[in-house]
């Protein structure tokens, strides 16, 4: 049974192939800085009829400046003089990005890939000079180092919010988080409808990681924005950090971009792109997400599997750090079962958890055996789906102890034989929501 799990974006490449890749993926990503209402509720809709079980995370595009439509693609060449504008040239509309560029200043374009030098600046027209070029496709985005804000969010991103709401999105991408004030900001509008995923992709963000990290439901080490913001060289580090606090901390981490990057046009990974996910899993993420691999690229089914197979093997051979356990009465409890699961050779550890925060615990401290997670509240369920090594199922409301057990029993006989030890742990549902104060032995 695979652990870590795999987050895929939905797009024109994949739209035809939800069935197909609802057996290996567990999230399904929307990209909503692409499309309009009418795609959004297409892609929902594709979702819950060949996709039941999986979950739905919708990515608000924050602050970010992009490129317009382009009819095809351009191919740039160092040297090449080129136009910004509305009307000529490149198309950007974002009125930010005519206030905030400068004569003199280096701009990038795909997350990196392309980089301009600024010669003239108008208000409405901006010229410059490429200095590394590339392929440049619409939509891409374009990075301007140093910008000044004072909040990721945009009236856009509130408005795609509500849309997102309306249309049952599990999880919301939040982009370019300047503070954690913007996480409680987008937190005290949703409730507790969606688990909020913080993406760490700007410096400011870096700089309020413990803050960010403390306010969110989960986090996204988005490597593309983020490598161009603090430097390629410095981003296995922070990668490394951001991954190590958000699991001491208890919060799934999402890992992004470029994972299997060469499969947009190839039907094989890079060994440099294998080794980057083998990493990555012994760092201990609890997701990897394919995103152009699946929305843009020649080969959407192919990159699924091969990313399914490779953390299969992977997981076989690796074992993840496992955080240490924190001071209070329902960690210890965690930590046991864990513990009594390894010495006792149970091949499941069973949890009861209404609120999700006892399976939560659990997957924190990475067990060797799979967490089946018994959850009363479906919307739970479906968010538990992020977390490294649980299986979570809607269970029916119950009372006592015993009936636990009996849950237990009904939902594990596809993990367990006969006579083989299960580990059952989680929150008395005679007690308040939220705590992890129970453990038993059980023989199936």
């Amino acid at each position: 049974m695979r652990k870590t799990k795999i987050v895929a974006t939905l797009g024109p490449s994949s739209e035809n192939k939800v069935k197909e890749l609802s057996k290996y993926v567990n999230i399904f990503r929307l990209n909503f800085a692409h499309g309009d209402e009418n795609s959004h509720k297409k892609y929902f809709d594709l979702i819950k009829d060949y996709a039941k079980d999986a979950s739905i995370l919708v990515d608000l595009p924050g602050p970010k400046i992009r490129i317009g439509d382009i009819n095809g693609k351009l191919d740039l060449k160092s040297g090449d003089k080129i136009v910004f504008s509305e009307k000529e040239g490149i198309p950007v509309e974002d009125p930010l990005f005519y206030k905030a560029v400068k004569e003199g200043i280096y701009i990038l374009l795909a997350d990196g890939n392309i980089k301009v030098k600024i010669d003239k600046v108008d208000s409405d027209k901006v010229e410059a000079t490429v200095i590394e070029g590339g392929i440049l496709t619409s939509r891409k985005g374009i990075n301007i180092p140093d910008i000044k804000l004072d909040s990721g969010i945009t009236d856009n991103d509130l408005k795609l919010l509500n849309e997102a709401l309306r249309l049952g999105a599990d999880f919301i991408g939040l982009s370019f988080v300047i503070s954690y004030k913007d996480v409680i900001k987008i937190k005290n509008m949703v409730k507790d409808k969606v688990w909020i995923i913080s993406k760490i992709e700007k410096k400011s963000a870096v700089n309020d990681l413990h803050n960010i990290i403390r306010e969110s439901d989960g986090i996204m080490v988005a490597r593309g924005d983020l490598g161009v913001e603090i430097g390629l060289e410095n981003l296995p580090f922070v990668q490394k950090k951001i991954i190590k606090l958000s699991k001491l901390n208890g919060k799934p981490v999402i890992l992004a971009t470029q994972v299997l990057e060469s499969m947009v046009n190839s039907p094989m990974p890079t060994r440099a792109e294998v080794i980057d996910i083998s990493n990555s899993i012994s760092q201990g993420v609890d997701a990897i997400m394919l995103s152009d691999e699946t929305a843009a690229g020649n080969f959407p089914i192919e990159a699924v599997k091969y990313l399914d197979n490779i953390i299969t093997a992977v997981e076989k051979r690796v074992k993840t750090v496992r955080p240490p356990p924190k001071s209070s009465s329902d960690d210890a409890i965690a930590i046991a079962a864990v513990n009594v699961a390894e010495v006792s050779k149970s091949k499941i550890i069973a949890v009861h958890s209404r609120s999700g925060i006892s399976a939560i615990r659990i997957s924190r401290l990475r067990p060797k055996v799979p967490i089946i997670a018994l959850c009363p509240n479906e919307n739970i369920v479906k968010k538990l789906k992020l977390c490294w090594g649980v299986y979570p199922f809607y269970v029916r409301e119950v009372r006592s102890l015993d009936e636990i057990t009996q849950l237990v029993e009904e939902y594990s006989k596809d993990y367990v034989k006969e006579g083989e030890s299960i580990v059952i742990a989680g929150g008395d549902p005679k007690l308040e929501e939220g705590r992890t104060n129970f453990i038993k032995l059980h023989r199936a």
